[in-house]
């Protein structure tokens, strides 16, 4: 099993690479909506796996589907990461991503 640091190391990675273009260096928002911070639109999905089906079936914006599933979860792992709302020692897939509450 992966460590949680490394997840979201990866995560940072491939937000950098594939997210940044359009939701910012931050995740501030720029072309699509804040990711980082606040106000930011995650608790609309109200689970980590209701969020990881739109993210995987509709992003990148401009090949949708096109990344590694275990890139989806390590780009979700960052993004939760940094807004300071993944459980702790969680690393994120599959198995628990239904039972992680992004509902304030």
């Amino acid at each position: 099993m992966i460590a949680l640091s490394e997840q979201t190391d990866r995560g940072r990675v491939v937000f950098a690479n594939v997210c940044a273009k359009c939701h910012g260096q931050q995740g501030q928002g720029d072309q699509a909506p804040r990711l980082i911070g606040t106000p930011n639109g995650l608790a609309e999905y109200k689970t980590v796996q209701g969020l990881f089906d739109y993210i995987s079936s509709q992003m990148p914006n401009d090949t949708p589907g096109s990344l590694e599933s275990e890139e989806y979860w390590d780009v979700l792992a960052y993004i939760l990461d940094a807004n300071k709302i993944l459980p702790a020692d969680t690393v994120l897939g599959p198995d628990n991503a239904a039972n992680v509450n992004l509902m304030p």
